[in-house]
């Protein structure tokens, strides 16, 4: 199940827009995809072009792609330390993707609930940002931060492409590993005789998320299926996390700062879901 999960999603999905990201960066045209969106994003977070750009995708792509391009952005000096920090924080998330496709239309069922469930799981982190900003803020000015010096200069070769591509299919070999890893824990869970199979599914879910929905679905009601379905999403469950460190390896983020950020998004969102 797992591999299978790697080979059909993960890998069609994830690999080409790791190596497109990775080669940006590192040949220093991000700023020019930056542009598009720094604007906007810039000015509501007080980003740099870099850090608009590390949001954009954080949302759009899924995990863990928000916390590899911070990695791949702090690791070469491309962003202030406390900017990376500080999106840390609320990037890294689930994609639209994921929600609108398997989630509610193929698990769920329940187009309706289309819009309470991109309020919950995009406008709360959003929120959140905003609401750690000015932290973010005071602590930005009292860290120096100068970049590099060949920053603003475009550098294109094959040299380069070819190293994205091995740092692609190296991180790609990764999350495949944890992704059957944590599939393989969620099934050994299910068979446990003392569980029930409630609680069997909610344990799937908090494992590997995608494995953990049509389960939690088939012994729950509706009603009650999206209001657990919903925290546990924004949570992303243990996988994405394990994915998430892994792909952080050597950039110096604090890991903690990233579970108790995901942690008080969750909560907010197990809040929000008894009003919808």
């Amino acid at each position: 199940s797992g591999l299978n999960l790697w080979f059909g999603t993960l890998v069609p999905t994830l690999l080409p827009f790791i190596i497109l990201s990775s080669f940006l960066i590192h040949s220093n045209l991000v700023r020019i995809l930056a542009a598009l969106v720094h604007p906007i994003l810039g000015r509501i977070y007080d980003l740099s072009p870099e850090g608009s750009y590390a949001l954009f995708t954080g949302f759009l792509c899924g995990y863990p792609v928000g916390a590899k391009v911070l990695g791949d952005l702090k690791r070469n000096h491309r962003i202030h330390p406390e900017e990376a920090r500080y999106l840390l924080g609320f990037v890294n998330n689930v994609s639209p993707s994921f929600v609108l496709t398997f989630l509610v239309t193929e698990q769920l069922k329940s187009p309706g609930r289309v819009l309470p469930c991109l309020v919950m799981l995009y406008g709360l982190p959003l929120f959140y940002g905003l609401l750690t900003k000015k932290e973010y803020i005071h602590r930005k000015k009292r860290v120096q931060f100068t970049g590099i010096k060949n920053a603003s200069t475009v550098q294109i070769s094959f040299e380069l492409l070819d190293a994205c591509i091995y740092d692609a299919v190296n991180t790609l070999l990764k999350l495949g590993g944890y992704l059957i890893l944590f599939s393989i824990l969620a099934e050994i869970l299910s068979q446990l005789p003392f569980l029930t199979p409630a609680f069997a599914s909610i344990g799937t879910g908090i494992l590997e998320i995608t494995n953990g929905i049509p389960k939690i679905i088939h012994c729950f009601p509706e009603t009650t299926s999206f209001r657990i379905l919903m925290p546990l999403t924004a949570f992303g469950g243990c996988s994405a996390l394990a994915q998430t460190f892994s792909v952080l390896k050597g950039s110096d983020l604090p890991l903690g700062y990233y579970l108790r950020s995901k942690l008080i998004i969750t909560a907010l969102t197990a809040a929000a879901v008894w009003w919808f």
